[in-house]
């Protein structure tokens, strides 16, 4: 099968290549959440934190694939970056921009937007800002900066989630840093308004150091809910606290300890309803832990995530491969259907596996498939270099499995696979088939031209 690769060229960081479709007939919310133009195709943000922008260096981009009937499409493409016309803010080195990206329709406008942080921009004292990159029937053309809402001297939007978690139709932001979870309410608008802020850190003492956090379904009730992941400093602990969606607001219901010896450093985390009992279920990538990494399943109830918590690693029956140090199983988590079963599935990063006899960290990515169980080792399945069809070199330092998502842009009912290798500065993209992601017609996305191109792919 002939294989395609996508270059990205030097110049895109300079440009910003305007694609014209039809505008929708009224303003609604976007059908997908990362449809940037309106057109009805899901289309591709990939963060490039470390891209180097006008001579300055790891001063950050977002690069987009658009899509099509068929699915990416190749020829049209985008580059946004700090110095793009009508985007606030310059490049500057070290401002690490789309180090985290979200997508989502955040004012309601029938397109798209991107939400990109950038965590060493320096706005006057305020260190740490977040970009919504607005879109239109031309793409992502102007933007609106968002800073700390009250520490000037504090970082801001370590991580963040979207969701409607009061019920009101408009879409919120949770940012969180080291000391705070902020709850900045919608709707957000192209002049840079927002809604009100609350702090929900402080309100009950707690001594919370948030790492992570994601948003989803997880009780029935309809409401988008989220989960902060971080470290109690109270017990001494890794724990989740469950926020629960509510047109009063999101309130803390519950906090679920991680089991000991499981570590968030470089954690990831996604909400999927994995046995399709309506139910949202956390899936926790920890690849700091242990021996090799591990995920932990934390299926969801009525109240939140349950404290029943399923530990997955390289030597859990069904899993390929086995547990070795440095493998960092869990590098990154994105769930959703991959064979076209109903069920969804859970793509786990590898980036540190040695392939062969390798000298280097080749990578990879495991797939772990969600059923009337839940997700468990059967019927997982592997992918890497050595995959048919997949362009690379198992001997090469890729890192491959850094950074995945799970999404059907062709609109099959079969989601592919993307993983990132930031160390071959590449993206691949696997089509989902009845039995799941294939290398089979898989193509890459890299460029060699570009400094540091490191693919984060949205949350």
């Amino acid at each position: 099968m002939r294989k395609h690769t996508l270059v990205l060229a030097a110049a895109m960081l300079t440009t910003t290549a305007l694609l014209s479709f039809p505008a929708p007939a009224f303003a609604t919310a976007a059908k997908y959440a990362d449809d940037f133009n309106g057109d009805g195709y899901r289309d591709l943000a990939i963060g490039d934190s470390g891209a180097t922008v006008g001579g300055a260096s790891k001063a950050g981009a977002v690069v987009v694939l658009y899509g099509s009937a068929t699915g990416l499409d190749p020829s049209h493409r985008t580059t946004v970056s700090q110095n793009s016309a009508g985007i606030p803010g310059s490049a500057e080195a070290d401002d690490w921009f789309g180090t985290d990206i979200t997508t989502r329709d955040l004012n309601s406008d029938g397109y798209a937007d991107v939400i990109a942080t950038a965590p060493g921009e320096n706005d006057g004292s305020y260190h740490g800002t977040f970009t919504v990159l607005w879109g239109s029937a031309s793409g992502l053309t102007s933007g609106s900066a968002y800073k700390n809402p009250k520490y000037p001297d504090k970082g801001f939007a370590k991580d963040l989630a979207v969701g409607d978690f009061n019920a009101d139709g408009k879409q919120d932001v949770v940012a969180v840093d080291d000391d705070n979870i902020w709850y900045l309410r919608g709707p957000f608008t192209k002049s840079g308004s927002r809604g009100t802020a609350t702090n929900l850190d402080p309100t009950d003492g707690e001594n919370i150091s948030p790492d992570n956090v994601v948003a989803g379904k997880v009780t029935k009730d309809g409401t988008a809910d989220f989960a902060v992941l971080g470290y109690d400093g109270d017990t001494d602990s890794n724990r989740v606290w469950f926020y629960k969606g509510a047109s009063t607001g999101p309130t803390k219901t519950k906090k679920v300890s991680l089991p000991s010896g499981a570590s968030l450093m470089e954690a990831s985390a996604t909400i999927a309803d994995y046995d399709k009992n309506g139910y949202g279920d956390l899936a926790v990538g920890a690849p700091r832990t242990s021996t090799g990494g591990a995920v932990y399943i934390l299926p969801g109830t009525s109240t939140g995530p349950s404290t029943s918590v399923k530990k997955i690693t390289q030597s859990t029956s069904g899993v390929p491969g086995a547990a070795e140090f440095g493998d960092s199983f869990g590098s990154d988590v994105s769930a959703a259907d991959t064979n076209g079963d109903g069920y969804p599935d859970l793509a786990v990063g590898v980036k540190g596996e040695m392939i062969g006899d390798g000298p280097f960290p080749a990578g990879g990515v495991t797939v772990l498939r969600g059923s009337a169980s839940g997700v468990t080792g059967t019927g997982s399945r592997w992918y890497d270099y050595a995959t048919p069809g997949v362009e690379g070199e198992t001997t090469e330092e890729g890192w491959l499995g850094e950074s995945v998502q799970l999404c059907d842009y062709n609109r099959d009912g079969r989601a592919e696979l993307m993983a990132a290798a930031p160390e071959a500065g590449r993206l691949y993209v696997l089509p989902g088939t009845a039995s799941g992601p294939t290398g089979t017609g898989s193509f890459l996305i890299d460029a060699p031209s570009l400094t540091n191109f490191w693919a984060e792919l949205a949350d």
